[in-house]
């Protein structure tokens, strides 16, 4: 199997197909060695950082099951963002980040990182009705995200991604055996909790 035809099938089980830039990554560094990469500079300020570890922290909260930032999920974002996202990508990621800003400014008085849970869920609620009026512009049932996808849509599947591709999501959210030795064709869901994967 090559590098390809894994991110296709890592895809099918997120639920999609990814962006063509997370998929350009996937591709070159073999899935999960993209977690092991760094972006080539810092490319965030300390506010942003700060907002994209609590967004994806958000996204997947800490549960009986790691989240998000112990995932090393905000470092994954930011290597996409910084080293392989395009220019527009990148642009409208910043952009977003900078909207969500001066949405809390407005509505609370404070930057997003500065509010407390409450405010953030409602602000990242805000977002996300923000991007429900994009319309993609990709063939009927493709699912990939196009270039020009909003903040909300690019910030969901990178978080996503970076979550189940990371060994903390494959291993404790996931808890997939690599190797069962067994091969059970009708798993009970009630008898493992979570996933067929178990």
């Amino acid at each position: 199997m090559n590098r390809r035809e894994v991110v296709k099938i890592a895809a099918i089980l997120l639920g999609g197909s990814l962006s063509g830039s997370i998929s350009s990554a996937a591709i070159a560094n073999a899935v999960g060695g993209i977690h092991k990469a760094k972006a080539a500079n810092a490319f965030f300020d300390s506010e942003s950082s700060k907002s994209v570890a609590i967004l994806v922290e958000l996204i997947i909260p800490e549960t009986d099951t790691p989240g998000a930032i112990e995932a090393g999920v905000p470092a994954f974002v930011e290597l996409i963002v910084s080293d392989w996202y395009t220019d527009k990508e990148r642009e409208i990621f910043l952009e977003g980040l900078a909207a969500l800003d001066k949405f809390c400014q407005k509505s609370f008085g404070k930057s997003f990182s500065r509010c407390n849970t409450d405010a953030q869920i409602g602000a990242l609620k805000w977002v996300e009705r923000e991007s429900k009026s994009y319309r993609s512009n990709a063939a009927p049932g493709d699912n990939t995200l196009s270039e020009d996808a909003p903040f909300f849509l690019k910030l969901k599947e990178l978080s996503v991604w970076g979550y189940y591709t990371s060994e903390i999501g494959a291993t404790q959210e996931l808890i997939y055996n690599p190797m069962p030795m067994t091969y059970d064709g009708d798993i009970n869901f009630v008898d493992v909790g979570r996933q067929w994967s178990y």
